[in-house]
């Protein structure tokens, strides 16, 4: 009696994982160029201490208004006075489908050591341009 290999052999799976690691090396640069713009679109700002809306769910804001301890308005990583601002806000707007003004999302950031002259004068701007409403950035206090 002769013992030895049945004639099957035992076969080996390759899994070349190669282009595995090139996706998961995409999403990590995709993730990390992420995160660095939507740190680009906030400045620093020491914002007010109010507990805020409760809400789990945010809403995402189409234009992000920052307004600086000193008065300067930022959007967009730049300087902008009331009429630029303006004539931003009318650009967002005019992306909407019907043009409604009131369904337009905007997100105000003022710090609070600014004078609240300049964050009326922003807001009396969006009235009178007929913007529904407008969302104001708080931390939550420690």
């Amino acid at each position: 009696m002769t013992f030895g290999r049945s004639g099957h052999r035992e076969k080996m799976l390759l899994v070349d994982i190669t282009s595995m690691i090139d996706v998961v090396f995409l999403l990590i640069i995709f993730f990390m160029v992420a995160a660095q713009f939507a740190r680009t679109t906030r400045a620093e700002l020491n914002l007010p201490q109010e507990p805020g809306e409760q809400d789990q769910q945010a809403e995402e804001a189409g234009l992000v208004i920052n307004i600086l301890a000193d008065g300067t308005i930022i959007v967009n990583e730049r300087a902008v006075e009331l009429d630029e601002l303006a004539a931003l806000v009318q650009a967002e707007i005019d992306a909407l489908p019907d043009h409604d003004a009131r369904q337009v999302k905007l997100l105000l950031r003022a710090d609070r050591n600014n004078d609240t002259s300049r964050l009326n004068q922003v807001l009396i701007r969006l009235q009178d341009m007929e913007v529904g409403a407008a969302r104001l950035a708080t931390e939550v206090p420690r």
